[in-house]
């Protein structure tokens, strides 16, 4: 198998564990929409989120592919890190949907957004210009964690 099939392959794979716990979890709008202080409608959820799940799984799939390249340490750090953060992107469903917990929502989306300041600071000891593509996801989960703890005060 070439390089590029491996590649293609290692990203779609990323997807799909990425889009996993949307899959298990079912998201239950009525819950979100009866929410005293939700403005955002769902679909900028679902496009926001598709957008950096494809950008993650560009950032591993690109940093696996090159993994001999960087030093073993600093790399392990990195994948080891993208796992919590990923934990805690499985989570926030469970426990903002299924349990309906608002407080577990807002603690899901601030570890997120912590441990993706602590990724694009592990990916910089790895690849610069790739550290770029965290930018948007940085962004978005400091506004999602807003968000949360906004939702979570008022009701």
């Amino acid at each position: 198998m070439n390089k590029t099939l491996k590649n293609i392959l290692f990203f779609l794979l990323g997807l799909f564990v990425y889009f996993l716990p949307s899959i298990l979890f079912r998201s239950d709008t009525s819950f979100y929409k009866s929410l005293e202080g939700t403005f955002i409608p769902n679909v900028v959820f679902i496009i926001v989120w598709a957008i950096l799940f494809a950008i993650l799984s560009f950032i591993n799939t690109y940093l696996f592919s090159n993994r001999k390249t960087y030093n073993k340490k600093d790399f392990r750090k990195y994948f080891i890190l993208m796992f919590i953060n990923y934990v805690f992107i499985f989570l926030f469903p469970l426990g903002f949907f299924v349990l309906e917990n608002l407080f577990l929502g807002y603690l899901f989306t601030l570890f997120t957004c912590v441990t993706a300041i602590l990724l694009s600071m592990q990916v910089l000891l790895l690849n610069k210009r790739i550290t770029l593509l965290y930018i948007p996801y940085i962004l978005w989960t400091t506004f999602a964690t807003i968000y949360s703890i906004m939702l979570y005060l008022k009701n």
